[in-house]
């Protein structure tokens, strides 16, 4: 879909949508204000909030709609978005080529200008999302597929400011759910890493290390891992920013392609949505997606960010690793393997020893679809956060907050971590029965970080399965990219 944004409305249009505001007179102008009085006026506007209506005017557009933005006092980021949506979806509707989105100064509410430009942009590209699956025909042309966005009011440089970032956050959000939806046989290790090279440039470095260079390494629990599948593991390593800088953040993503749970395996229900269980990794292709198209173009911040990307699949082989076995990781804790599906710590555990040998970082953020169990506590709609620095953890629940991806901290103490001590190695990668399987994670991946700054991102939830809200329908969310934007630019 192709957007932009624009100081006034075109004369013809085939379709404008306006945003209405419950019990407010509308700041529209010309024949869209006389337009609108009228539907108001014969009780035809629709007031409730993401209702709709559909007019004839005599004057103007050919076809005038209004999506309703309910009263101004619960006007937000969040709802900005969704009646984006909306407008997009009434557009395809009408199968209409193209529309205009024209907002009077009462539409933003008590929004910002500039939050306001970011949620719309995001709205409209998010809303008309699809995932084209492989198929023997090729997908018919989609309309509703341009439009111009128009402040008549306001603060047009901030708006426009928000609703280029918006732009860049969403298309990257699409980016990664698009590699997040593919199936399992078609996103391999190797298509992520491919996918990974193809970002270089624009201040974007690449890098990847195959089964030898992790051999070399010695990282034992991520091979461990891969040692079922016939596909190949890659560690992906990607860094944006000069690397002279004196700070770096590294972002590590989970990347398990597919997920059998080896042989402690998974039943066979929505097994299928394992494909899922890369959606770490994604939302570190799509931040990195973003940066390469000036998602912080403008900040003053000067430090290096690193993604790195632990991709493998784990599977039932001749060559699986047993429960009981006992593997070395890479900075040399053993760790007693007692249930094979607990293998995102594993590999994360290895990403997280790469980013303080080869990084020292001052900050380590990892996403991961980790554990069932954090759905089980907070359901999809909002994801896990843990680890060892308040100050970091507040700056992420702070930009989960204003993307409208919420957090929700959990407690991490010395007693979890207790709970991961083995008989017969340094550590176990579950805790036996202890339950908190959320936390339980967490606390593994404690003993590898140190006391470097480090927080977890459990998106086993909000990744895929959530409610329908108008820019997302169904499969994979794209979620954390646009929280790690935020993040980044704060």
């Amino acid at each position: 879909m192709k957007i932009r944004s624009a100081k006034s409305a075109a004369p013809k249009s085939e379709l404008t949508v306006v945003f209405a505001v419950d019990g407010e007179a509308s700041s529209l102008k010309g024949p869209l204000h006389a337009a609108f009085a009228a539907a108001k006026k014969t009780g035809d506007l629709k007031t409730d909030a993401r209702t709709q209506s559909v007019f004839h005017p005599a004057k103007g557009p050919d076809r005038m709609g209004c999506v309703s933005l309910g009263k101004s006092k619960d006007i937000d980021t969040e709802r900005l978005r969704r009646c984006a949506a909306i407008a997009q979806a009434m557009a395809e509707d009408r199968l209409v080529r193209s529309f205009e989105l024209v907002l009077g100064k009462d539409a933003l509410g008590s929004v910002a200008a500039e939050a306001a430009g970011a949620a719309i942009a995001e709205g409209l590209l998010l809303g008309a999302y699809r995932y084209q699956p492989p198929k023997k025909d090729a997908p018919k042309p989609r309309k509703g597929q341009e439009c111009v966005v128009v402040l008549l009011d306001g603060d047009h440089a901030a708006f426009a400011r928000g609703f280029a970032r918006g732009e860049i956050g969403a298309l990257a959000t699409n980016y990664a759910r698009d590699l997040e939806n593919m199936a399992g046989n078609l996103c391999t290790p190797t298509v992520l890493a491919n996918a990974a090279k193809k970002l270089v440039g624009s201040g974007v470095r690449v890098k990847v290390l195959d089964t030898a260079a992790m051999t070399r390494l010695k990282m034992g629990a991520m091979l461990g891992v891969a040692k079922g599948s016939s596909e190949a593991p890659k560690f992906i390593a990607l860094e944006f920013g000069p690397a002279s800088a004196k700070e770096t953040v590294c972002i590590i993503g989970k990347g398990l392609t597919f997920d059998s749970g080896g042989i402690s395996i998974k039943p066979a229900s929505k097994m299928d949505e394992m494909r899922y269980d890369m959606c770490g990794a994604g939302a570190v292709l799509g931040l990195f997606h973003a940066l390469k198209h000036g998602a912080i173009a403008g900040s003053k911040s000067k430090r290096r960010i690193v993604g790195l990307i632990a991709a493998a699949e784990n599977m039932v082989g001749p060559e699986a690793q047993k429960p009981g076995d006992v593997v070395r990781a890479m900075d040399g804790h053993t760790i007693e393997v007692l249930n094979t599906d607990a293998e995102g710590r594993l590999v994360l555990c290895d990403a997280i020893a790469y980013a303080k040998k080869f990084y020292a970082p001052k900050q380590i953020v990892d996403l991961a679809t980790l554990t069932g169990a954090v759905v089980v506590a907070l359901g999809h709609e909002v994801a896990g956060v843990l680890g060892n620095d308040q100050k970091l953890i507040d700056s992420l629940l702070a930009a989960g907050k204003a993307a409208d991806e919420p957090l929700w901290q959990l407690p991490l103490w010395d007693v979890h971590k207790e709970q991961m001590k083995s008989k017969f190695a340094d550590l176990a990668n579950i805790n036996a029965g202890q339950g908190g399987g959320t936390i339980a994670g967490a606390a593994f991946l404690s003993f590898f970080v140190g006391d470097t700054p480090w927080a977890h991102l459990d998106i086993a939830g909000t990744a895929w399965g959530g409610i329908s809200k108008d820019y997302y329908r169904s499969g994979a969310s794209g979620t954390a990219v646009r929280t790690l934007l935020a993040f980044l630019r704060d």
